[in-house]
């Protein structure tokens, strides 16, 4: 059974280091699901109860910082807070209505347009799109970084 259990998180890992890459994926949500499973399979053999809410509060920051990053990098690059909050929305309503697509593009539309709507020239309103762009790359990377120590934090504490 154990050996079971250790091929499901397996898998569960591979795709959620997937889903750093391929933004529909959560990435961080399937790994720590991938924890709890085994925590809940294997019992006192697995990892202990406290390493899988330190893990939950992994998967908290990471997906809170994807949207600071986002609000961060549109800001950065001048966007007004109006603007920064379309770069937000943007990327959540993107997500939902085109999927991969809509999550890059979703935050930079977003921006744009809120910047646009707040009177802003369109070249002030294009810094806050690639604002949002330089954020969300950002974002990738502490992204894929928590999820990368994620994993390893786990096969460390077995």
């Amino acid at each position: 059974m154990e050996t079971v259990a250790n091929i499901l998180v397996g898998i569960l890992f591979a795709i959620g280091l997937a889903g750093c890459f391929l933004p529909v994926v959560p990435g961080s949500v399937l790994i720590w699901v991938g924890i709890l499973i085994h925590k809940l399979w294997l019992g006192p053999e697995s990892v202990s109860w406290a390493f899988v809410g330190w893990a939950a509060a992994a998967v908290v920051l990471s997906q809170l910082l994807d949207l600071l990053c986002t609000y961060w990098g549109a800001r950065r690059f001048g966007a007004s807070w109006r603007g920064a909050l379309g770069a937000v929305v943007g990327g959540l309503l993107g997500v939902v209505t085109l999927g991969f697509i809509g999550l890059v593009l979703g935050p930079i539309v977003g921006a744009i347009v809120a910047e646009l709507i707040s009177d802003r020239s369109l070249r002030e309103a294009s810094r806050a799109g690639l604002g949002t762009l330089v954020g969300g790359v950002a974002a990738f990377v502490l992204r894929l970084g928590i999820s990368c120590a994620m994993v390893v934090w786990f096969y460390a504490a077995l």
